[in-house]
């Protein structure tokens, strides 16, 4: 009876207990997130994304691999780019990497930038440009030739979502291994997946961000996900949006779940020294923990 149109899963024992008590849940995922998203869709990532990165004087400075050099690009046509091994759970998230964008995000919209306007106002990004035109031009069997914007990207998908508060993950990992992009601030490649949460959803993202990294949701990953070579499992929309969420979150279970992630947060921000120093000697977490169980029954 379970053979439907939906997808099987097929689990007997303890775990099947488990996975129908989540499903007695009336919400899913699905119900709180409003974009789930994939990342930049070059078409010749060796011509847009540059690495080693550095900034100075406004302009970035990176290695094409196209070209085989370091080149120099005005900051303003240049986003900071995430890679899979950039993210890690709970991570303060930095990249060295970054990718051309010819786009403006102008009223919620991406409006590619003319080649006069890239060449006035980014004279050394067009320079750059125009030397890997040809390559440009001939990605997916010269597919634009003769196009007048032989500098777009030809699958310019999602170009508005990334300066948004916003989770992201890569699409294969082994555990949960999302961080939280406060400001916005980052782009991504194909295989990193962004997550919007709906407007009218109460919870805050590190509430989101303690879920997603959970040994309940990466049990069932495991258990109703695909796995792939390696022991890593998919980390797509397919397989996230089924997840159960009840119908209402307890004031008191969000505080208990955002104060632990906080800290962290807080935690993972500072030198490794410190990092052993606040885990090991201290014992801070599960003190805190307790500290906002205690708080709550007294309330």
């Amino acid at each position: 009876d379970k053979l439907s149109k939906e997808t099987w899963i097929l689990t007997v024992g303890p775990t099947t207990d488990v996975l129908n008590k989540l499903d007695q849940q009336p919400r899913r995922i699905a119900d709180i997130f409003d974009k789930i998203f994939c990342g930049l869709q070059t078409s010749k990532d060796d011509v847009y994304f540059l690495y080693e990165c550095t900034e100075m004087d406004g302009f970035v400075t990176g290695l094409s691999k196209y070209l085989d050099r370091r080149v120099s690009i005005e900051r303003g046509l240049v986003k900071p780019l995430l890679k899979g091994d950039d993210i890690h759970r709970y991570d303060n998230i930095s990249t060295n990497r970054y990718v051309i964008f010819p786009y403006k995000i102008e009223n919620g919209k991406a409006n590619l930038f003319s080649e006069t306007e890239i060449s006035a106002l980014y004279p050394q990004g067009y320079d750059y440009l125009k030397r890997c035109e040809g390559e440009l031009r001939g990605r997916e069997n010269s597919r634009l030739i003769n196009d007048d914007f032989w500098y777009r990207y030809i699958y310019p998908k999602n170009l508005t979502m990334f300066e948004h508060e916003k989770l992201v993950a890569p699409h294969l990992s082994y555990g949960g291994q999302f961080a939280w992009d406060k400001k916005g601030f980052f782009y991504g490649v194909t295989n990193i997946y962004g997550y919007i949460k709906k407007t009218n959803i109460k919870e805050k993202y590190d509430f989101w961000l303690g879920l997603f990294n959970s040994k309940l949701f990466w049990f069932f990953i495991q258990n109703t996900g695909a796995v792939m070579r390696g022991g890593h499992y998919l980390f797509k929309p397919g397989y996230i949006n089924p997840f159960p969420i009840p119908g209402i979150i307890p004031p008191e279970t969000e505080k208990a779940i955002t104060t632990i992630v906080d800290y962290i947060l807080f935690i993972k921000s500072l030198p490794i020294s410190k990092q052993v120093n606040e885990y090991v000697n201290n014992n801070v977490i599960v003190r805190l923990f307790e500290n906002v169980i205690r708080s709550e029954e007294h309330t």
